[in-house]
């Protein structure tokens, strides 16, 4: 992956020779980031320092005017050089030299959107600048322009304010938009060059991918959200050691049936137990270890506060003693999505924005359905993953202010 050896060189050595190549694209971030370090008095929307929001191994700047526009849009500057794939077949070989700058944003936008909780995707290249000089093209030789007519991106719809009239105390203007987004540039930068050195970072970047896709479709096509975001706690639940690991006497449950088959043939009892523990190792115990994973990072009674981001009805999520069964419901019914195309219920898709269709809610409204909505699962995976990601990488807060987090503030605290 180009991102992790993009950072594993930046986390060398700072005497590493320059870098003959600086690309500068523009990403879009659908919400508001800014920099927590920068002290000011007057507001952050005030000051120009706010917008850098980190300086190495890459830049990333606001330049959205004003600050708050939505989407917000973002540059990001990096230096590298050209990639060289090869292989060789018989006695032919095949070389292909190209800039990796378009897998290294897209990957680099996949885990800001897994550690910031925020759609942040990539928009266009803009500029390329080289160190050699070309005379024939004059100062475009060293600063090549890139063509931005064709921008296309993903955001998410810009959601309203709504105005409740409190009889004669006045009025309240509540906002449905996620709000404001600290950012901590240093702890940011320590957390991507540990990264690469640790076991299990690809996999990391994989979930990241799944996780910035689910995002990507979460509004228009909650069925396909749900499944993007169970693959991801899936990929995270296969790491080292797995989440979740069975017991003898599990495996030999499971393989019950095999069991006795083989005592039927004339086995003896330690032979048959001996068969069905080797048959069981070939289980992945894949729900399992998904139920584990989100389990162990995420404590029910935590998804009683109020989401930041999006806004599930309450009487359609599972309560605290439900948790595990919903993981069960889940996980039963992704099989019969993905395998036979059954259909997710339409209330999946409640609490993605303030509006609620009427078509969209449950016939009985008492019973909360088997399936929570997609965004009080998205928290769910969300929470979990982050914190592996923390404690995966040894990283004693957040680069990301969110109450649910660990931040310099609490730490401090």
């Amino acid at each position: 992956m180009y991102l992790l050896e993009f950072l594993k060189e930046a986390a060398r050595t700072t005497d590493a020779p320059a870098k003959r190549i600086t690309v500068e694209h523009r990403l879009v971030c659908s919400g508001e980031l800014y920099n927590a370090r920068v002290q000011t008095g007057s507001g952050w929307r005030k000051s120009d320092a706010t917008r850098v929001l980190a300086r190495s191994p890459f830049e990333l700047f606001v330049v959205s005017r004003p600050f708050d526009a939505y989407p917000q849009e973002l540059c990001l500057r990096l230096m590298l050089d050209y990639a060289t794939e090869q292989c060789m077949q018989e006695n032919m070989s095949f070389r292909n030299i190209f800039l990796p700058d378009d897998e290294i944003v897209e990957d680099l936008c996949s885990l800001l959107s897994l550690l910031a909780r925020r759609l942040i995707v990539p928009a266009a290249l803009v500029r390329e600048q080289y160190k050699e000089e070309n005379p024939a093209l004059g100062s475009f030789g060293t600063d090549f322009p890139q063509p931005l007519l064709s921008i296309h991106y993903t955001a998410w719809k810009q959601r309203p304010h709504m105005i409740i009239t409190r009889g004669p105390d006045g009025q309240e203007i509540v906002s449905y938009h996620p709000p404001p987004l600290r950012v901590y540039p240093d702890i940011l930068q320590d957390l991507l060059l540990r990264l690469p050195s640790l076991p299990e970072s690809d996999r990391i970047i994989r979930a990241a991918r799944l996780y910035r896709e689910a995002l990507e479709v979460i509004e228009t096509r909650p069925d396909s959200a749900y499944q993007l975001l169970i693959s991801v706690a899936e990929t995270l639940s296969n790491t080292t050691p797995p989440a979740y690991e069975p017991t003898e006497q599990e495996m030999l449950e499971n393989k019950r049936p095999l069991y006795e088959m083989a005592l039927k043939f004339g086995l003896c009892a330690d032979q048959a137990r001996q068969l069905a523990l080797e048959a069981g190792r070939g289980n992945p115990w894949t729900k399992r270890r998904f139920k584990a994973f989100l389990s162990k990072s995420v404590q029910p009674e935590e998804l009683s506060v109020k989401d930041r981001v999006f806004h599930p009805l309450e009487a359609l999520c599972p309560p605290p003693d439900k948790f595990s069964k919903a993981l069960s419901n889940i996980y039963d019914l992704r099989s019969g999505n993905l395998h036979e195309g059954k259909p997710l219920p339409r209330s999946v898709r409640i609490g993605i924005g303030p509006m609620i269709a009427a078509r969209d809610l449950p016939l009985n409204p008492l019973a909360p359905p088997e399936i929570p909505p997609v965004v009080w699962f998205e928290r769910v995976v969300s929470l979990a993953v982050r914190r592996f990601i923390l404690n995966y990488t040894s990283a004693p807060t957040s680069p990301f202010g969110d109450p649910a987090l660990p931040s310099p503030e609490t730490a401090a605290d």
